[in-house]
């Protein structure tokens, strides 16, 4: 394989998925694959590579923000009730709000166990 070619398998390489490759058609104007070409070149990566892993990377980002929080809480606190939220000095009383929201959301997520 000529150097030109050589892709280098990166952190992405783990977050591909099994199964067939589907070709798909990119359109892009030529300063913005110039620009692609060089990031690509760069890694030592074909534009081909450098945009399939561009899209493993920002789907498994995605994939991670969407995850479940899990909170572990002591037993003696599991039953507690959550006080006044205290306000910071300078809060608005829109930021304030925001704050109060969240908390009420996140003390109403009924226990799974």
């Amino acid at each position: 394989m000529a150097d030109s070619q050589k892709t280098s398998h990166g952190s992405a390489g783990s977050l591909r998925r099994g199964g067939a490759k589907v070709p798909i058609t990119l359109r892009l104007d030529e300063a913005t694959f110039a620009q692609l070409r060089l990031l690509a070149e760069a890694e030592n990566r074909s534009p081909t590579n450098y945009v399939e892993t561009t899209v493993l990377r920002d789907l498994a980002a995605k994939a991670e923000a969407v995850r479940v929080m899990t909170m572990f809480v002591p037993p003696d606190a599991a039953a507690a009730v959550p006080g006044v939220l205290l306000r910071t000095e300078g809060e608005s009383d829109e930021r304030y709000t925001e704050r109060a929201a969240l908390m009420e959301r996140l003390f109403a997520v009924a226990d799974t166990e």
